[in-house]
């Protein structure tokens, strides 16, 4: 059974709303604290990187690697595919969260030490491709939550 599913990822309005409110709200915060103007200026450059970062990476999908489309196949493997045309091997991780609104994937690329996070909400994928990607999740956690459970009664049997 050699199965495949391949979701191709949009620019998302949601997401860039919710990081323009949390780098917002933190913005707010960063400037009621009582600390001094030097340190407060370097944490809000810092701030600034980062909601550029992210917006261009994984809201707008400006950036030359942010993920445009993904392939899983297997139990946890997928090919991610950025802006520049590069394909990535990738192992998905346990710490992937799904949810009916959300879904955030947690990859180990074969190559790299650092894992590569990609969010995904409905707007950013067609609904269709959301849901088959969230059902294929899903199962997939499930059975390897199955497989381990057999693995530890037997062990425990032993």
């Amino acid at each position: 059974m050699n199965q495949s599913l391949l979701v191709h990822l949009r620019p998302s309005l949601t997401l860039m709303w919710l990081l323009i409110f949390a780098h917002g709200a933190a913005a707010i915060l960063l400037s009621l604290l009582t600390l001094g103007l030097g340190i407060k200026s370097v944490v809000t450059v810092f701030l600034i990187i980062g909601f550029i970062f992210y917006v261009r990476k994984d809201a707008q999908l400006l950036s030359q690697n942010a993920v445009v489309r993904i392939e899983l196949f297997g139990k946890s493997g997928c090919y991610l595919t950025t802006r520049s045309g590069s394909r990535i091997t990738c192992q998905i991780l346990e710490d992937t969260f799904v949810s009916s609104y959300l879904t955030v994937m947690i990859l180990k690329p074969g190559t790299k030490f650092l894992p590569i996070t990609v969010v995904i909400l409905p707007d950013s994928v067609d609904s269709e491709e959301f849901r088959q990607l969230r059902i294929w999740l899903r199962w997939r956690y499930a059975l390897n939550e199955k497989k381990c459970w057999i693995e530890r009664s037997l062990s425990n049997n032993q």
